[in-house]
């Protein structure tokens, strides 16, 4: 009995020996996962590839930039506004919503402002299993299909972008635009509260990201950024700056080549 005890226990050992690099290598595996997808998460990280979340700060230029539309009151209400205040702005849209809304689509671009690609259904499972990432190409045909020509700048849905997505954009020959002044208007907070996130963040060269839409839930209520917008542009007037769009600001082209 004593031997067979002493076996048991050494055989309790070795398999927890073994168990051992097997645990190990999962918990390894588990940190490693949540490090790549908290990059990938984050905005303005460059790990995967090139991402402008700012312009150069040698002067008092910011750019105001709209995702999730085209979703109409909102957007018909925002370029209201940004008529009103003669400021030209950057609209990032979602492939499936210019399809819904073609005449505010068309709007946008009539009115001078910069029109970029923000996927066609703002999924970002698409940018996780999809190696290809035929969301963009896709985007970049319904954007084409009701504008006339193709976007030269992508803006990733929620920020959240994966190596082989912006492989995509890159080959795409788009550049990848994200943010530094988030304003979470996305919560719906008071129009205060938007405004005030704005002013303590900005500085020259800012991008700052607001909302027009909400995914594609088509008519969604942005009532707090629409009363939020003219407030920031009389404030960041104020204080001297002047408002570009996105290309304005970095210096690159708003549209690709029309094909040949």
């Amino acid at each position: 009995m004593r031997a067979g005890r002493c076996r048991s226990a050494s055989d309790e050992r070795a398999t927890g020996l073994s168990v051992r690099p097997l645990l190990l290598a999962l918990l390894t595996s588990a940190l490693l996962f949540v490090g790549a997808y908290t990059l990938a998460a984050w905005p303005q990280s460059q790990l995967y590839g090139r991402v402008v979340s700012h312009g150069p700060g040698d002067a008092r230029l910011v750019a105001l930039t709209f995702d999730d539309g085209p979703n109409d009151p909102a957007t018909s209400r925002l370029l209201d506004v940004l008529a009103a205040k003669d400021v030209k702005a950057t609209f990032f849209v979602v492939g499936e919503n210019v399809e819904v809304y073609p005449d505010t689509a068309r709007r946008i671009v009539a009115e001078g402002h910069a029109l970029g690609n923000h996927s066609y259904r703002h999924r970002k499972r698409d940018a996780l299993l999809d190696p290809g990432y035929g969301e963009l190409e896709r985007a970049q045909r319904a954007i084409a299909a009701v504008v006339g020509f193709r976007p030269a700048l992508y803006r990733a849905p929620n920020g959240f972008h994966t190596p082989w997505q912006l492989r995509a954009v890159r080959r795409a020959g788009l550049v990848t635009v994200h943010w530094n002044v988030q304003t979470k208007d996305w919560e719906r907070p008071d129009p205060d509260t938007i405004v005030r996130r704005v002013l303590e963040h900005v500085r020259p060269g800012a991008i700052v990201l607001l909302h027009d839409g909400d995914d594609t839930r088509h008519g969604s209520d942005r009532a707090p950024t629409v009363e939020a917008l003219p407030q920031i542009i009389d404030a960041l007037r104020a204080r001297g700056y002047r408002f570009v769009t996105v290309p304005e600001l970095l210096g690159v082209p708003d549209r690709l080549p029309a094909p040949r």
